[in-house]
């Protein structure tokens, strides 16, 4: 054991003989271990600020996820090590010293780990569709096809961020090409808007209402074609149609069969055959959204809903859906190209991916107490209407454009905005206006710009989806919405069921069995979970203790779909870190104030 004056000579001797030794002390010293210390109390504070004045995303992109702090990270740990290291030789005294400090180390390497590789999401599981093997997480990316060579590329990009403005937009390279992509709005909620456009292909009539009534701030626009988009349902209140006739009636829901050609290049656009003349209301998407990934099937329902599937995995597999519809991709084309007419792949790269889809079901029917009925008139540009309120006689008659009309709902007027005799119905993203109660999905507005300054038409894409933009002769697809974190396993739901306190309709409980599995493993292990009792897998103690299982928990259901449920997924390998350093700081702190020798008369 050192004496206090040998160690005092031994460290000066260190400070005097050795540039590293000097070093060690510096790196180590009491005062920069307080001034990281008080650094720290103050970026707490200001992470603090931004998450609860903005949102967790800013505080991390600012604070958690910025290279200053992995830097300022590192210097905490050089410090720790190097106070560490100026103690020795150690001896039975420092122990507790030493234990507390290898303890923070210790946690401060899970932090990063799991900071680093570990993520959380969610899932959205259907009783009866296809096992999931992706988990959403809260990361914006865009994805990006180049001009050039039809590739696809993925960056990170969170407009919450740094929103972009008309006055500071931000603006992206498109590799391969001169062209860039120009960004200069963002909104929280936006919703889908169906717009007439004028089409001499299309071949039917079409017309834009607006409806104004006792509730909203707004007036409520309706475009309507006479075969692709005939029925506008307006929640419980009302139900406007375009019909051959006014007088025909009203027929009921139809059983159809329906067949979609999805351009990867043109989603927007497929080629549609439905039996009953109306389309079914359902929307695909193909591609892949990370260069060299697996080219995917999205399908979104009329309801807003949807997942993304493997195309591998739904390939001549049908669906069932939750409404009965069955959905099949029935052919796949990697590179679709037209050979005598006909439809046709030249090679196997993905560079022009198309998918036939065929459909059977039953249309859907909502009812509603009043109805609006319209039909060409008897001139072009005049339209003729029948107004069915809920109690009382009906309301007829003719207008024309930029003529107003009573349907003979009360407190309700309407207006014929536009006829258009042949035209189609074009969905656009459009923000919700200030006070819109309706729930939307965030948007950016995006547009392209040549190396010479020309721009194309901007639009509006709605996370989730993406849409083609053209200036001059250059094109590309441009996707916004969340990172999926592939799994090295799927999961299934097989059943889940939602107990009620007795005699009420509250939940009690939410139970969710599922199935995950591994194919190359021929494994497949069934699990429960219940609300406060999460699931793991691989399943076992071993993993769990590392940190290197799937934890996956309840987080939401729909009331109105019980073979539906989300499930959060908390992956951290650095949990074994953390909790193994936070037990040697409590182990070394016990050390440092119930087990220090007693002292000496020589110190």
């Amino acid at each position: 054991m050192l004496t206090p004056q040998a160690r005092k000579n031994l460290t000066g001797d260190r400070l005097t003989r050795s540039r590293i030794w000097r070093v060690v002390y510096a790196l180590g010293s009491l005062n920069l271990a307080v001034l990281l210390l008080l650094s720290l109390a103050g970026v707490c504070a200001v992470a603090t600020f931004l998450e609860s004045g903005f949102s967790a995303r800013v505080a991390r992109a600012y604070v958690y996820q910025a290279p200053w702090f992995n830097v300022w990270l590192l210097l905490l740990a050089l410090n720790l090590s190097c106070s560490a290291a100026t103690r020795w030789p150690w001896e039975r005294k420092h122990a507790g010293f030493v234990i507390t400090h290898a303890g923070i180390l210790v946690l401060l390497a899970g932090a990063l780990l799991g900071k680093s590789r570990g993520f959380e999401g969610s899932v959205d599981l259907s009783q009866g569709s296809p096992p999931s093997r992706e988990v959403l997480l809260d990361r914006p990316r865009l994805t990006v096809e180049s001009p050039a060579s039809g590739q696809l590329f993925s960056t990170p990009f969170d407009p919450e961020v740094r929103p972009p403005r008309p006055d500071r937009p931000r603006s992206l390279p498109l590799p391969g090409s001169d062209v860039r992509l120009v960004i200069d709005g963002y909104t929280r909620r936006s919703h889908d808007n169906a717009v007439l456009v004028a089409d001499p292909a299309a071949g039917q009539p079409g017309v834009t209402l607006e409806l104004t009534g006792p509730f909203g701030s707004g007036p409520i626009s309706a475009s309507l074609a006479l075969r692709d988009f005939p029925r506008l349902d307006l929640g419980n209140l009302a139900v406007v149609e375009f019909r051959e006739s006014p007088d025909s009636p009203k027929e009921k829901p139809a059983a159809f069969r329906e067949t979609q050609m999805i351009l990867s290049r043109d989603p927007d656009r497929p080629i549609v055959h439905n039996t009953t003349g109306a389309p079914s209301g359902y929307r695909f998407f193909v591609g892949s959204r990370r260069p060299g990934g697996p080219v995917e099937l999205e399908i979104l329902r009329p309801d807003g809903s949807g997942e993304i599937y493997s195309l591998s995995e739904v390939l001549e597999r049908p669906l069932a859906d939750p409404d009965g519809t069955r959905i099949l991709a029935a052919r796949y084309w990697p590179n679709l190209i037209l050979r005598d007419g006909q439809p046709a792949t030249d090679g196997d790269r993905p560079l022009n991916p198309a998918v036939l889809v065929m459909l059977e079901g039953s249309l859907r029917e909502t009812s509603a107490p009043a109805s609006l009925v319209l039909a060409p008139g008897s001139a072009p540009g005049r339209v003729r209407f029948r107004g069915q309120p809920a109690t009382g006689a009906p309301v007829t008659g003719e207008i024309g454009v930029g003529e107003s009309f009573s349907p003979g709902w009360r407190g309700w007027s309407a207006r014929l905005v536009a006829w258009e005799p042949s035209a189609r119905i074009q969905t656009l993203t459009v923000p919700l206006a200030e006070g819109d109660p309706r729930a939307g999905r965030p948007a950016i507005h995006a547009r392209l710009r040549t190396g010479e300054g020309k721009e194309g038409e901007p639009r509006w894409i709605a996370s989730g989806s993406s849409a083609i933009l053209q200036t001059g002769e250059s094109a590309s697809r441009i996707g916004f919405g969340l990172e999926l974190q592939p799994l090295p396993f799927t999961v299934q739901l097989d059943s889940f069921e939602v107990p009620r306190d007795p005699g009420t309709e509250e939940p009690a409980d939410f139970i969710a069995s599922v199935t995950f599995a591994e194919e190359k493993k021929n494994l497949a292990v069934p699990a429960r979970l219940r609300m406060n009792q999460p699931a793991t897998y691989p399943p076992g103690l071993w993993p769990q203790i590392t940190g290197l299982s799937y934890k996956f928990s309840q987080a939401g259901w729909d009331p109105q779909d019980l073979r539906r449920t989300t499930l959060q997924v908390l992956y951290d390998p650095g949990w074994m870190l953390k909790w193994s350093g936070s037990l040697l700081v409590v182990a070394g702190i016990f050390s440092m104030f119930y087990l220090r020798p007693p002292r000496s008369s020589e110190s």
